[in-house]
């Protein structure tokens, strides 16, 4: 339990880099300051040579970056919540890049994505570079893909924005979602099995969070990671893969079916 929110991790290597003999290139943290929910999810390039390193390092760096700027409490208004997101992702670039010349590493050899996630009350906030996704849920259970991968159309496969050079500066949203009750945070490593698409364009979350959400209430802290680590998932991608799941406490009992 992280203040009002249940939160269940789930992370597995993916099957190119166990061939490999290669750890996960995923990492992620989960923080509570001030009342509001802090995650954040990196999946390190396998092209850069350090990917996992630098996956590692972005997650903590967020944490310390969001943590610092939350600790005079959550922003009370829209203005405030997009001033935080911005100032904080506009830090985490600039912590990065000074942590890779400290390690004495070509930036490029620590390339990674990042998304991190803020939440407090109905106020969800987004710093996202690269291709994870971010799926909201009310109390009704209805979904929405918060965030959601990039469009494909126009880009070269394989190819996304990564640390420590995003083109475009990362992607940053706020949100007022009255009846908030979950949360769910991936990497890419999943979206072809999570996300739905018309072509290439991600259109909605799938149905399959609803069962997803419903392990938050097992009890069971491994449950998730059995499931990404089974052989129905793996036989479906060969991707790292790494999901959070929060739900709170204040609206979980009125999601039909998860009570």
């Amino acid at each position: 339990m992280i203040g009002r929110w249940t939160v269940l991790a789930g992370s597995a290597t993916g099957g190119a880099h166990a061939r490999a003999a290669a750890g996960s290139q995923d990492a992620h943290a989960v923080r509570e300051t001030n009342g509001t929910l802090l995650v954040a999810v990196a999946d390190g390039a396998s092209s850069a040579a350090c990917g996992a390193v630098g996956a590692t390092l972005v997650v903590g760096l967020a944490v310390q970056v969001f943590a610092e700027l939350l600790r005079a409490g959550p922003p009370r208004h829209a203005h405030g919540w997009t001033t935080l997101i911005t100032t904080g992702g506009d830090r985490l670039i600039r912590r990065f890049d000074q942590a890779a010349a400290a390690l004495s590493r070509a930036k490029a050899d620590l390339a990674t994505t990042v998304t991190v996630v803020l939440a407090h009350g109905a106020w969800v906030a987004v710093f996202a570079v690269g291709d994870g996704f971010v799926v909201a849920r009310d109390r009704g259970g209805e979904l929405d893909l918060l965030l959601a991968p990039p469009d494909a159309t126009g880009r070269e496969p394989g190819r996304t924005e990564l640390l420590p050079s995003p083109r475009d500066g990362g992607r940053r949203l706020v949100a007022n979602l009255p009846g908030l009750s979950g949360l769910a945070i991936g990497t890419d490593g999943l979206e072809s099995m999570l996300i739905e698409y018309d072509r290439s364009r991600p259109v909605r979350a799938g149905a399959a969070f609803g069962r997803l959400f419903a392990l938050t209430g097992d009890d069971d802290p491994a449950a998730l990671d059995r499931l990404l680590a089974g052989r129905q998932v793996a036989g479906l991608t060969d991707d790292d893969r790494t999901l959070i799941l929060a739900v709170s406490s204040a609206g979980e009992s009125a999601v039909p079916g998860e009570s």
